[in-house]
């Protein structure tokens, strides 16, 4: 009696029958181009079919390339019509059949609007708990404090302090605001004089109706004595649209129309209707700096070559992994129409050293 052939054809047989049994304890995706890919079907989601293998790890593929699609364990599965149902998938030709405790059901694998395992959660819930995450309000406060370097009217060095305080979500945000700078220079005699003496304050407000457009309104007033300007208020309101809004880079847009008021040490009064246009781009290099832009352009209704001009640029770049950063940037301020003996332009350099918590 030959022993080795029979050994080898047993041998042969319990290996086909142990990749038998792999395969049917393994999920199976076929696609159109022929592909047969066996591991583990994770998820269905927003016409995607993920599943991962032993043999080139996490997968992902286009829902309308499979043609057939298998599971061995039971999955949660909604279809497009809303029906959820928990059992395994089996694909027979261009039919997917749904198994469960309740019984059988036929079907199509474009007809699947998403799958997951048990103990897991609809992603159609998710993306909706997302949504009202990320529509909940939540406040943001920053204070900062300032060593700066003034050139213009003035030149100086001094010391500034601000605080914010924002109430936001995805939709709208409440910005409330406060700055103080104060400064003194000494002259070659020694003489002290007051080089920066500004407060300002104010709010802004801006909600979205949409993804990109929204609305906006805001009120500022400030007093700078060493401009001599009493008092300006500023307040105006119109459109806002986002340009670019990704992750790493946002461009908002701003345009309306408001009323000023400047009030004069002189005694002298400026008032009257604006046009109020702004920008505001945030660029984020990496995780960890970023660069802010702010424009905001002013001019009067009545005589366009009466304006402001507010330009701030800053660097941010964290100093610790979480509160504290530094913010070293420069702000212009050009008013088309001092007071006499006071120049157009004033620039601001400085370094903030700013302290943020939720």
């Amino acid at each position: 009696m030959n022993v080795k052939p029979s050994l080898r054809a047993l041998a042969f047989s319990l290996c086909a029958a142990l990749f038998s049994v792999l395969q049917l304890s393994a999920d199976v995706v076929e696609t159109k181009n022929g592909a047969r890919i066996v591991g583990t079907v994770t998820k269905i989601e927003d016409g995607k079919v993920f599943i991962t293998t032993d043999f080139a790890g996490d997968l992902t593929i286009k829902q309308s390339e499979v043609t057939a699609l298998s599971t061995t364990a039971p999955v949660f599965v909604r279809l497009a019509s809303g029906t959820v149902l928990q059992g395994t998938l089996a694909g027979e030709g261009s039919t997917l059949k749904i198994a469960g405790a309740d019984g059988e059901l036929s079907t199509k694998v474009e007809k699947v609007a998403a799958s997951w395992s048990p103990g897991g959660e609809d992603p159609q819930v998710t993306a909706m708990k997302k949504e009202i995450a990320a529509r909940d309000r939540k406040w943001a406060y920053e204070t900062s404090v300032d060593f700066t370097g003034k050139t213009g009217n003035t030149n100086s060095t001094g010391l500034a302090a601000g605080f914010t305080a924002t109430l936001a979500s995805s939709q709208d945000a409440l910005k409330f605001y406060a700055s103080t700078n104060y400064a003194t220079s000494e002259d070659a005699a020694g003489v002290q004089n007051k080089t920066a003496d500004e407060v300002k304050g104010g709010v802004d407000y801006a909600s979205f109706f949409s993804e990109r457009l929204g609305w906006f309104v805001r009120q500022e007033l400030e007093r700078d004595n060493v401009e001599d300007v009493n008092l300006r208020s500023t307040t105006d309101a119109g459109f806002t649209y986002r340009v670019i809004k990704t992750e790493q880079h946002q461009l908002t847009a701003r345009l309306g129309a408001g009323y000023r008021f400047e009030s004069y040490g002189t005694g002298v009064e400026n008032k009257g209707a604006v046009i109020s246009t702004g920008l505001n781009n945030a660029i984020k290099f990496g995780d960890k700096v970023s660069l802010v832009t702010e424009l905001q352009f002013l001019p009067s209704v009545n005589d366009f070559a009466d304006y402001r001009f507010v330009h701030d640029s800053a660097f941010e770049l964290p100093i610790t992994a979480v509160f504290w950063k530094l913010r070293i940037g420069l702000n212009n301020q050009f008013n088309s129409r001092p007071q006499p003996g006071r120049e157009e332009l004033d620039t601001t350099y400085y370094t903030r050293l700013v302290l943020s918590w939720k």
